[in-house]
């Protein structure tokens, strides 16, 4: 079997903190949209992702990723069903990434792989 989900977008909210035992953890929304047109009309709908990075991969989003940046994420989809505290049930979707890709400012740049196996330069950028 296989569960793979990726999102191309933008970064929305970034946030990671470090777990009592050491392990960084970012949590961070993504936004991608999807243009069409219904009776005649342009219409844009709108998607927040919820992703989930842990350790190295949350390190290089502390330290090189800002809301707004534009991101490739690959990873495992995993949802999870709770009540509400009206009883309601109700179902949330995250991705937990295992690869992402900061994707280019301009035209002539190329994507920055960070997967579990990337390298830095002297500075500690990765490539």
């Amino acid at each position: 079997m296989i569960n793979i989900a990726q999102v191309l977008g933008r970064i929305g909210t970034l946030d990671t903190k470090t777990t009592q035992g050491g392990m960084k953890v970012t949590n961070m929304s993504v936004v991608t949209s999807k243009k069409y047109v219904k009776d005649g009309v342009k219409e844009e709908k709108v998607t927040w992702h919820n992703i989930v990075l842990f350790n190295k991969l949350a390190e290089i989003a502390e330290k090189y990723m800002s809301v707004g940046d534009l991101v490739w994420i690959q990873g495992e989809m995993e949802s999870k069903k709770y009540v509400t505290q009206h009883g309601q049930e109700k179902m949330s979707f995250k991705i937990i990434a295992n690869d992402v890709r900061l994707m280019p400012k301009n035209k002539e740049a190329t994507a920055t792989p960070v997967a579990k196996d990337f390298q830095e330069d002297e500075d500690g950028v990765p490539w």
